[in-house]
């Protein structure tokens, strides 16, 4: 009885394991080394739009790309030869979309863009900004929004803002 038990529980860890989205056996597709799934993800989406609206605002062209891919790119080559994406794709291979704020202020320094850092949405006035924001209630709902082009409500009541970087215009 205690093997057939054991069985029982073996065969439905082994099918719980082969059916989830587990970066050992169903591992996120690369192109080139690079991780697909990131270059359209919110962390690059975001820095697109903050970054366009910021160089019409302040009458910018840049030098270099300012479409997602290329955001996802420079990210992606900014990481460390061991990073935690690549530890964390191991056991879930939607955390390949993920994107640091570190990952954010490298690529606004990167394009010598001041940021602010504020603790609340109150203090947010006019300009640009990019938030991190969570689904209240969740340890994996995170998303990157920019203000004003996206709602800072992003989940409606259930927002809780994390970081909030505003890009400082320039003099």
């Amino acid at each position: 009885m205690k093997i057939r038990r054991y069985l029982i529980a073996a065969i439905c860890c082994f099918y719980g394991i082969l059916n989830t989205s587990c970066g050992i056996f169903h591992p996120p597709k690369r192109e080139d080394g690079y991780l697909i799934s990131h270059y359209y993800s919110c962390g690059p989406v975001a820095l697109t739009c903050a970054l366009r609206l910021y160089a019409k605002k302040n009458g910018i062209i840049y030098a270099k790309g300012a479409d997602s891919k290329s955001m996802s790119l420079e990210i992606q080559d900014n990481r460390k030869c061991i990073n935690l994406v690549d530890l964390l794709v191991l056991f879930d291979k939607d955390a390949s979309e993920i994107t640091w704020p570190s990952e954010i202020k490298k690529v606004l320094k990167s394009r010598k863009i001041e940021i602010k850092e504020l603790s609340s949405t109150d203090d947010l006035k006019e300009g640009i900004a990019i938030i991190l924001v969570r689904k209240k209630g969740t340890l994996d709902t995170y998303h990157w929004v920019v203000h004003p082009w996206h709602p800072v409500m992003y989940y409606g009541d259930k927002t809780v803002t994390h970081q909030i970087f505003v890009l400082i215009p320039k003099k």
